[in-house]
């Protein structure tokens, strides 16, 4: 009897570390660029861990309203949000892109936001220390995970006076289990379970505290969050309840036949333009 036991323990931290793995270190897919490719400068820079990565810096021409920091999603790179970043641009913001740990072309592992909102410090004190005296007002946007990445930030980061989360989930653990179960073809119990508990242990932290639900109680600045109603990765009711708990002033905007994190592709000038109009009266105001 005990040695079945210790197979089921033994064969549950098995599948607990090598999923952890997949999960932390996820396929890198290309994406296409934009044609033609927006001009912007390369400058590298050092996070708290000592890991170099450089940011991608898109200046207006004139009429410099605020600085944006954009995080793209779990699977893509910077070129998921590069036209998102240019169309911004456009509208007199200074655009920072940099990838997510694990992504496009940076090391990993993935921290699903315990470091990467760290990076999101370092580049906004980089940034500032650009400016001298007067430091441009920033904001946030992210898709997906980077969503995520924002809130984490926005909590960290009081020089952040806004957050536009697009696609991003309320809680890490359902949306976990709902791939598992899709790409494996397992119960969440006890496998999603043994996987959660694999990736906390990994990353040496608690996720469940760094859930965009559990921040937003205590987010004060004011919120744009965008999604759609076909979205298979985060079901609207994961979105919802983020919305809900957010505690500062908040917006929506939601349309029921745009897919996860599409948005932007259903309405590129439309994104383009309302997300602006959000960050001139939070931010450049």
């Amino acid at each position: 009897m005990w040695w079945l036991l210790a197979l089921v323990v033994l064969l549950l931290a098995g599948w607990g570390a090598v999923s952890a793995s997949w999960v932390l270190n996820p396929e890198r897919r290309a994406l296409p660029l934009p044609d033609p490719l927006p001009a912007y400068e390369r400058h590298q820079l050092t996070a708290l861990d000592g890991a170099s990565f450089d940011v991608w810096r898109l200046r207006p021409g004139s009429a410099l309203r605020g600085r944006l920091v954009i995080c793209h999603g779990y699977y893509a790179n910077r070129s998921q949000v590069l036209d998102i970043a240019d169309g911004l641009r456009e509208r007199g913001y200074e655009t920072l892109l940099f990838e997510l740990r694990g992504h496009g072309s940076r090391p990993g592992p993935c921290t699903l936001g315990l470091k990467e909102a760290d990076d999101v410090g370092v580049l906004l004190r980089w940034a500032a220390a650009q400016d001298g005296a007067h430091p441009l007002p920033a904001g946030i946007l992210g898709l997906s995970m980077g969503g995520a990445v924002a809130c984490q930030a926005a909590a960290r980061y009081p020089e952040l006076r806004a957050v536009v989360a697009d696609s991003v989930y309320s809680r890490f653990f359902p949306v976990l289990r709902r791939s598992l179960r899709q790409r494996f073809r397992v119960p969440p119990f006890p496998w999603a379970w043994a996987t959660w508990w694999g990736v906390q242990a990994a990353l040496g932290g608690r996720l469940g505290r760094q859930d965009p639900a559990v921040l937003a109680r205590r987010l004060r600045i004011p919120l744009l969050a965008i999604q759609g109603g076909e979205d298979r990765r985060v079901v609207p009711l994961l979105g919802r309840e983020f919305y809900q708990r957010w505690a500062g002033p908040k917006e929506r905007w939601f349309e029921p036949q745009v897919a996860h994190v599409g948005m932007f592709a259903e309405h590129p000038q439309a994104y383009c333009d309302r997300v602006a109009a959000f960050f001139d009266r939070t931010v450049a105001a």
